[in-house]
């Protein structure tokens, strides 16, 4: 089974070892480069929690800021778990993506009690602070990183698109995505994808390849790794798909 991981370091190392321990030696090909901030230097007067919708974005918080006390609100476990191994203690996860974020500060806290701040890349998908201020919440934001388009695949990943064998991609975000498949038209490889599966870790992510040419897209059952890696597994349902489920 040939798989390529696009998305950046070090996630991309982590979706390789989660890989390798399933029999599996991806081609590792990042189409984004994470560049981190040499400071955070927002504010916590006047706020009740931190917001995090990447592991990135805990990254970023963590060598740059010493604050471990205030409690935190993840999109999903993986982030969720980034932010309890660099200390913070209180740390809730909604599991989901920023829709199901948002519900989940609904649930969870007082708008009267003070804003959030939003630790976050310059690009980010989905408006939690638009979807947050009816409820009378506000939102601030912290840029914490950037992550920057490569302008180039690497040559086992040409190589793997070209071959016509069967090749599964991992699209870990909508940008990834539609970086991925910007420098497939740029070096003309779009015209070889009829044997190439995108696995997306949400439908969201798969969206910017929607009528591209691929052989199928599926989206994970619910937007973390461990599902997304599940589907390398469920060889029938690779096979019979023929768009994003």
């Amino acid at each position: 089974m040939t798989v390529l991981v696009t998305r950046g370091w070090p996630g991309a190392e982590r979706t390789a070892s989660g890989l390798r321990q399933m029999g599996i030696d991806p081609i590792i090909s990042p189409v984004l480069d994470i560049n981190f901030r040499a400071r955070i230097d927002a504010s916590l007067d006047g706020v009740q929690a931190l917001v995090f919708t990447s592991a990135n974005g805990v990254r970023a918080w963590g060598p740059r800021r010493p604050e471990r006390d205030i409690q935190v609100f993840a999109v999903a476990d993986a982030t969720a778990q980034a932010a309890r191994d660099i200390g913070f203690k209180r740390v809730h996860s909604a599991q989901g993506d920023v829709t199901s974020l948002a519900n989940l500060i609904r649930r969870k806290l007082n708008p009267g009690k003070g804003s959030l701040l939003h630790v976050r890349g310059i690009h980010v998908s989905g408006d939690l602070s638009g979807a947050l201020k009816p409820d009378g919440f506000k939102v601030r934001d912290a840029i914490g990183y950037g992550a920057v388009a490569v302008d180039a695949l690497g040559e086992e990943a040409i190589a793997a698109v070209i071959s016509g064998a069967p090749v599964s991609v991992l699209i870990h975000s909508a940008r990834g995505a539609k970086t991925f498949l910007d420098l497939l038209r740029k070096f003309g490889l779009h015209h070889w994808l009829g044997s190439v599966t995108a696995l997306g870790i949400s439908r969201n992510a798969l969206a910017p390849l929607e009528g591209a040419g691929f052989g199928a897209l599926v989206a994970a059952s619910v937007p973390n790794e461990e599902a997304l890696l599940a589907l390398l597994d469920d060889s029938s349902e690779l096979a019979s798909a023929g768009h994003a489920s």
